[in-house]
């Protein structure tokens, strides 16, 4: 395994959870305060349906939608950078709740699932998987004990917090689109390798 890969993801995943958790716990907050239960059920049954079909539909057609993940990234951050508009501009939690529900359903489900693929091209052994995901896990827990701190300590309006949560998310998809062309570079060496 490439251990400057891993680490690439690895801090990808290290520098968005700071963000994520330092903002979450006031944003979920806010947002819980002004939404109907009704509104949070719809967005379990949008998200669960989002796995299920975007699921099956990455199990058929993988290799196609993998070539549109950098796409992926872009508009997730574009789209979220128009939510976060809206959501400063106007105040209206709920309509923000719906449109951020309707983005991760759509457009991070299909990130999520490019991911899964993205690491499997990766990691190609058990072991080397396993690892991946054992270190993950580490740098995750270790990313939100920090961002929980800081969120302790942080005083800030919803607007402000609002868009630290953007900017991590913007992070997060720089990243993974210099891995995915990285990792894209590499496949393509190891086939005229092959050849």
């Amino acid at each position: 395994m490439n251990k400057k890969k891993a680490d690439g993801m690895l801090l990808a995943t290290f520098l968005t959870t700071i963000f994520y958790s330092a903002t979450y716990p006031y944003i979920h907050k806010i947002i819980m305060m002004n939404v109907s239960d009704g509104i949070v059920a719809l967005n379990q049954i949008i998200n669960c349906l989002s796995i299920v079909l975007l699921g099956s539909l990455w199990n058929k057609k993988s290799d196609k939608l993998f070539k549109y993940y950098p796409i992926f990234c872009v508009s997730e951050t574009m789209l979220s950078i128009g939510s976060a508009i809206w959501a400063t501009t106007t105040s209206n939690m709920v309509a923000y709740y719906i449109i951020d529900t309707l983005i991760f359903s759509i457009v991070t489900r299909n990130i999520c699932c490019g991911g899964v693929k993205l690491k499997a091209i990766r990691y190609k052994t058990e072991e080397d998987r396993e690892h991946f995901d054992n270190n993950n896990n580490s740098s995750s827990a270790v990313a939100t004990i920090i961002g929980s701190v800081i969120a302790m300590m942080l005083n800030l309006d919803f607007a402000t917090m609002l868009w630290l949560a953007t900017l991590g998310n913007a992070i997060d998809n720089v990243f993974y689109i210099f891995i995915f062309k990285n990792t894209k570079n590499d496949r393509l060496l190891l086939k005229q390798m092959g050849e």
